[in-house]
């Protein structure tokens, strides 16, 4: 219980823990790179690049492009990424410009503004100034003791005299041992969901640019794909598709469960803030430099967009499925989001999550799939 500063794969970072959970977040990005349940010591749902990272503030493009792809990001990944301004790549000339894919603040060195510490409650404020995106963003990651949720409020504040169109992404990122092909669950309380257009990978299972109900996808041969498990039948593939959240619900949900494992994730969030959830799979598909094909990660990616995309062409695209495609921040304006993440141990039998909804009292409370 408590926060403390240990250092994590050779990174700078905080610990954020209730005695029954703790959240590792780095201090380069501030990419939240392990989840840990006390119930099950070592076991990290999150994504682990297969390539050493380094410090954002230590990549040098001179030395380092070479083994990172050129990008900054690649540079200093892991696992749940917060992308601000815009998600996905950059347009040819922010790129120029010296903007990287998703943005600014994954690759910003955050700084510790706040703390609280009682013995029921933990609170870590981190912040950091966007100066290319014109944004000043703090994160504050909450927890109480015995608790196995730990809530994140995001407040964006611009430092523009305009008003400007943003995209932003929660991009929670897992991987194996937690992810295995044809036994780790994804559920999300969606409806429509779209595969993006043709060219995202040279491997997809499912066909581009289709639309479906969720959670039956069709394939690139005509086939039904379930999108709740990456089966093993494919030996290597990358797709991407956009879910829409219930419209009937203000609030939204995903979850990852391993079942063998006996360990699950779950997010919850206001649907009002993220009304998109983007499936990303990465199945031993991109060979290029640092990937060489040994990655096979899965992206929960809630955002206020659907697509990674760069902003002009989600404002372009408006709206999809009669929903917002981006989001809008006034002049000298303020917006605050706010979700829960959870890890937890699962019942016995449990084969998947039905629900995720807020009790009288604010606790989340989970029905499973037995």
């Amino acid at each position: 219980m408590g926060i403390t500063r240990k250092p994590f794969g050779g990174r700078r970072a905080w610990q954020v823990g209730s005695g029954e959970i703790e959240l590792t977040i780095l201090e380069g990005g501030g990419h939240l790179a392990a989840l840990t349940l006390a119930e099950k010591p070592g076991l990290n749902p999150f994504w682990q690049p297969v390539w050493k990272t380094v410090e954002p503030w230590q990549y040098r493009a001179a030395r380092d492009a070479a083994a990172f792809g050129g990008s900054p990001l690649l540079a200093s990944i892991a696992g749940h990424v917060f992308c601000l301004g815009h998600f996905g790549p950059p347009s040819p000339a922010e790129a120029a410009a010296g903007l990287d894919t998703h943005g600014e603040a994954t690759v910003m060195r955050w700084k510790e503004s706040a703390r609280r510490e009682t013995k029921t409650v933990s609170k870590l404020s981190l912040s950091c100034a966007l100066l290319k995106e014109g944004l000043f963003v703090e994160r504050t990651y909450a927890t109480r003791a015995g608790s196995h949720t730990i809530t994140v409020t995001t407040v964006i504040r611009s430092l523009l005299d305009f008003d400007r169109p943003f995209t932003v992404c929660e991009h929670g990122s897992f991987s194996d041992p937690f992810l295995e092909k044809g036994v780790t669950v994804l559920d999300l309380s969606a409806d429509k969901g779209q595969v993006i257009r043709a060219g995202f990978s040279d491997k997809p299972r499912l066909a581009p640019g289709a639309s479906f109900d969720w959670p039956l996808a069709p394939g690139i041969a005509g086939e039904s794909v379930d999108l709740r498990r990456i089966d093993r039948k494919y030996r290597t593939s990358g797709d991407f598709a956009s879910m829409r959240m219930d419209v009937t619900r203000d609030d939204a949900w995903a979850s990852m469960l391993n079942p063998k494992l006996g360990a699950a994730v779950v997010y919850q969030w206001r649907r009002s803030d993220y009304p998109w959830t983007g499936d990303w799979e990465e199945n031993h598909c991109r060979n290029a430099v640092p990937w060489g094909g040994k990655t096979l990660a899965r992206g929960v990616e809630f955002a206020n967009s659907p697509f990674p995309s760069p902003l002009e062409e989600q404002v372009r695209l408006g709206r999809l499925f009669d929903t917002p495609t981006y989001g809008w921040l006034p002049a000298l304006g303020r917006i605050e989001t706010v979700f829960k993440i959870l890890m937890l141990p699962a019942p016995a039998g449990a084969a998947g999550v039905a629900d995720v909804r807020t009790a009288a009292d604010g606790a989340t409370e989970i029905d499973w799939v037995v």
